[in-house]
């Protein structure tokens, strides 16, 4: 049985990942004032990731059988990876779009290799999950959790190990939490105001996601005022928090090009080119994913779990 409250709050937060991405990179473009763009980024980023952690957590349930338990995580989370990282590889190769400039065919091949884009997210999580499996109990849970923080306040590890480590605390936190908390809801008022709150002193401290303890502090209040605000969001926003996958595997290529189309034709309103390309990256991904349904290809192609688990649980959707 899914959790209707937590299918909303997904809905709400992979509409800030599209947003954060194409706010991103407008700022690559010089289309931002720099002020303005730390300011909305560092809002952004202190919960729009770590609240997806932090219910794959909440909803994660360790399989009796380990390697059963293996496979089914390395099918519905790195193949996927690999699938739509070298779709982008391939749109970089021929279009010569982004960073890098045209890419060639054996960067393409070895574009997953380690995660670029916003790959990074589903090997953290199979990570974690695989983690959970293998160590298993909340002793071992709450020890990543308070490691996992020293680590990153201490060394302050960059790059893609930096990305994981940042984010391994939401989910094991999720993990010791569950969902029991959240049967009888959430005064909405209060997690309003923690959400303000949090968000007012991460500004206030300019701190970033995450590298000290009152990062860390900021980012779970945060996170808990925005399920509590989003628990009874609408039919519409709980329907985006069932497709979340779709979208975050694909929206870079649709919300990107957007972006850019609208850019090179002129348009000078960075409001417009945000909503514009917002909403192209969250309704196109479901067209397609409408589309795969249709011709039975959404497991293929890694917007449905290939493999589930065979008790009811609520199976999270594995995207931010």
């Amino acid at each position: 049985m899914r959790i209707k409250g937590l299918d909303a709050a997904r809905g709400a937060a992979i509409v800030f990942v599209v947003f954060g991405h194409v706010w991103r990179g407008l700022d690559g473009q010089g289309l931002v004032d720099p002020h303005l763009f730390e300011t909305i980024d560092r809002a952004v980023y202190l919960f729009h990731m770590p609240v997806f952690f932090l219910i794959s957590g909440m909803l994660f349930k360790v399989p009796e059988k380990l390697l059963g338990g293996f496979s089914r995580i390395s099918v519905n989370l790195l193949w996927p990876m690999c699938l739509w990282a070298w779709v982008e590889g391939c749109v970089h190769l021929v279009t010569g779009a982004g960073n890098k400039g045209r890419i060639s065919p054996f960067e393409v091949l070895t574009y997953p290799f380690p995660p670029k884009s916003v790959f990074w997210f589903l090997l953290a999580l199979f990570l974690f999950q695989a983690a959970a499996m293998v160590l298993r109990g909340r002793v071992a849970a709450t020890v990543i959790t308070v490691g996992s923080v020293a680590v990153v306040v201490l060394a302050q590890p960059q790059g893609l190990t930096g990305q994981i480590v940042q984010h391994a605390p939401f989910f094991f936190v999720g993990l010791l939490a569950g969902t029991r908390w959240l049967e009888k809801g959430l005064p909405i008022a209060a997690c309003l105001a923690a959400f303000v709150l949090a968000e007012a002193v991460a500004w206030a401290l300019a701190v970033s996601p995450f590298e000290s303890v009152p990062a860390y502090l900021c980012g779970f209040v945060a996170c808990v005022g925005f399920l509590g605000i989003c628990l009874k969001g609408s039919a519409l926003v709980r329907k985006l928090g069932e497709r979340t996958m779709p979208i975050y595997l694909t929206h870079i290529i649709f919300a990107a090009g957007m972006r850019v189309v609208l850019t090179r034709l002129g348009l000078k309103d960075v409001a417009t080119v945000v909503l514009v390309s917002t909403a192209a990256g969250v309704m196109l991904p479901l067209i397609l994913f409408d589309l795969s349904q249709r011709l039975g290809l959404a497991g293929v192609l890694g917007f449905e779990p290939l493999r589930k688990r065979r008790v009811a649980v609520a199976v999270p959707a594995t995207a931010g």
